[in-house]
């Protein structure tokens, strides 16, 4: 069975309600903690650098999300892999 560690540098479909209860967010997963993920989102990026009136930043932006805040996380796995239905020989 996946974990959200195992899928940290790769891009998973999140629903944050508290950005946008209608729209799932598309981010990369940086950190898996106990109460949360750290996540780098272009979109989100750009919102905040538009808010502080900047037009780039001089390191990449990452956000943390409680786990309480997060309605849920869509990611994928290889389903041709027999590892990934828990089959292994």
């Amino acid at each position: 069975m996946p974990h959200l560690h195992d899928m940290i540098g790769e891009t998973i479909t999140a629903l944050i309600p508290v950005l946008d209860g209608k729209i799932m967010q598309q981010v990369i997963l940086h950190g898996v903690e106990q109460g949360g993920i750290w996540v780098e989102s272009q979109n989100l990026t750009n919102d905040f650098l538009s808010q502080v009136g900047a037009s780039t930043a001089p390191k990449t932006m990452i956000i943390f999300f409680p786990y309480h805040q997060i309605s849920y996380v869509f990611g994928s796995v290889d389903s041709s892999s027999e590892k990934s239905f828990g089959v292994e020989e």
